[in-house]
């Protein structure tokens, strides 16, 4: 029922296994807030590196500390 809810909304329905593997969509991760297609989906997920991309995820607020008070984007 929920793959059918997802299709009605317009959008590709896929199911990523199981809840112990969902930290392969965590931020940072090679598919985590992209605009893959569905055929590119499952490579993205299998490329995931747990440590890594949590270490990359980790980071993230040192990274922007170090941009100062007032960054611009170029």
């Amino acid at each position: 029922m929920a793959m059918r809810l997802v299709d009605d909304t317009g959008f590709d329905p896929y199911d990523a296994g199981a809840l112990a593997d969902s930290w392969r969509q965590q931020p940072m991760g090679p598919a985590y807030c992209t605009e893959l297609t569905l055929d590119e989906l499952p490579a993205a997920l299998a490329a995931a590196d747990r440590v890594k991309d949590a270490a990359v995820r980790d980071s993230m607020g040192e990274r922007f500390a170090t941009l100062g008070a007032d960054p611009t984007r170029w």
